[in-house]
């Protein structure tokens, strides 16, 4: 630095020439200097940890932008997690509830099953085929529906345990041409790989018991026979195959008071109460679609079973040891009747309407055409010509409904000027309608309404001419 002192610059080499308070002086500039150097240091220094502390700052900011970002991110991923392993436990649970619910579905339905079972075989599962045999050939045998069984089914029925249960032995009686009865057994006499068929149970199974010389039997129907338990029959409704029973049984009377048959030896019902008791005493079963025979007055009526009660578990019911209502429906000739009447009635009044519907179309059409022709001839319909005028006709005209009307019309006028003044008012309810002269009689027709009356040859004063609709 310069000295004031000298008026020139000193430096380290020139400290010995100075004097002493010029060595002073410069020693207190020296430190003046020395002092403003590290201010000014102190002040970089300053610059430089403020710079370093905002970084440190925009750092741990950072960090800490980039942690919460990350745990935002990890607490997506987990809450997409329990999410998704939420909608996955709802899903098993569900499937775990049609688990069980199949699983009660299935075990209720195998312990019906088993009740169906155990009410219906009583827990016996006996299941032959035989050949069907006629019992014809044996009157005590051949009533009621009882059939005889081999040797062998007695032995298979009492090894499964049938013979324990109590009341009668039934059977369900099936064919391979559909065939579908129930009867039960009277004796087990038959030959073996046979079945024995009383007439009723014949006729209800459609059993062909012909055979030819074949050791196998021939064609004789093959009877798949399944032990069966029957509940006791509460009612039943046969229809007859005839109108001749209704007939018949329109003239019995009585009442339901049993009274002693002296021929027959016994305690019977009059009536129509009696004849029924005579038919179904023999059976032991009836199943829904039997031909029952029904004998009364020397002849034999077949009827056929139409519904039974309880119907479940197989249409069919025992008649032992029970009391049943017996109903008779309409014969079949009389429901055929009924249906061909109801048919007939059906079919007429289709027809009538169709035959209602056309006339409504028609008087629509009709009147369509009448308001349309009006409006037209309302246009073009002139006045009427004094009654003095030269060339003057005087048309008397009969309307269809009698009316008669008189109508002035100059002679070289068309005809149209006529169907004019009939079609303004509508005078004529008809579509279509023609005139007709009185004699001779001559028709103008709507082809002639551009001719004029002389081309017509109406000339005289006083034309009559009559409305006839078509």
């Amino acid at each position: 630095t310069g000295c004031p002192e000298t008026g020139g610059c000193c430096s380290k080499n020139s400290r010995d020439v100075l004097k002493p308070e010029c060595a002073y002086k410069r020693t207190s500039l020296e430190r003046e200097c020395w002092k403003y150097k590290c201010c000014v240091r102190q002040c970089s220094m300053d610059l430089e940890f403020d710079k370093a502390a905002s970084r440190l700052k925009k750092e741990q900011k950072a960090r800490v932008d980039k942690e919460k970002q990350r745990r935002e991110r990890e607490k997506r991923v987990k809450d997409e997690a329990d999410k998704k392993n939420a909608e996955l436990e709802e899903i098993a649970k569900e499937r775990r509830a049609e688990q069980l619910q199949k699983e009660a579905e299935e075990e209720q339905r195998l312990r019906l099953e088993r009740d169906h079972i155990e009410n219906t075989t009583g827990g016996v599962d006996f299941c032959e085929v035989f050949r069907a045999v006629s019992l014809t050939d044996r009157p005590e045998l051949s009533e009621g529906d009882r059939v005889t069984l081999p040797v062998s089914a007695l032995n298979g029925l009492q090894f499964k345990g049938a013979m324990d249960l109590k009341g009668l032995l039934t059977f369900e009686l099936t064919t391979p041409q559909g065939g579908k009865t129930h009867a039960g057994v009277i004796e087990f006499v038959a030959d073996e790989g046979t079945i024995g068929l009383p007439r009723k149970v014949q006729a209800s199974l459609g059993a062909i018991t012909e055979a030819d010389d074949t050791v196998e039997g021939g064609f004789a129907t093959r009877v798949t026979v399944r032990f069966k338990r029957l509940p006791p029959g509460t009612f039943v409704r046969l229809q007859p195959h005839s109108a001749e029973f209704s007939c018949s049984v329109q003239r019995m009377g009585g009442s339901s008071i049993p009274t002693y048959d002296a021929v027959r030896g016994k305690w019977v019902l009059p009536g129509l109460e009696g004849v029924l008791h005579e038919a179904l005493q023999p059976l032991c079963c009836l199943s829904v679609g039997d031909l029952v025979a029904v004998p009364h007055g020397g002849h034999s009526y077949d009827m056929i079973v139409l519904q039974v009660e309880p119907a479940e578990p197989s249409l069919a019911v025992t008649l032992i040891d029970t009391d049943i209502q017996v109903e008779i429906a309409p014969s079949k000739t009389e429901e055929d009747a009924l249906q061909q009447h109801e048919l007939q009635q059906t079919r007429q009044r289709e027809e009538e309407e169709a035959e209602e519907t056309r006339r409504s179309e028609a008087l629509f059409l009709t009147t369509r055409i009448i308001e349309d022709r009006r409006s037209v001839a309302r246009s073009r319909l002139t006045a009427e010509p004094a009654a003095d005028s030269e060339g003057v006709i005087a048309f008397a005209l009969r309307l269809p409904d009698g009316q008669r009307l008189v109508r002035r019309i100059l002679k070289t006028a068309k005809l149209q000027h006529l169907l004019d003044f009939l079609d303004a008012d509508s005078l004529v309810n008809s579509a279509h309608y023609i005139l007709c002269t009185t004699f001779p009689r001559r028709v103008l027709s709507a082809e002639q309404a551009h001719a004029t009356f002389e081309e017509l040859g109406l000339v005289h004063p006083q034309e009559s001419l009559i409305v006839e609709p078509l």
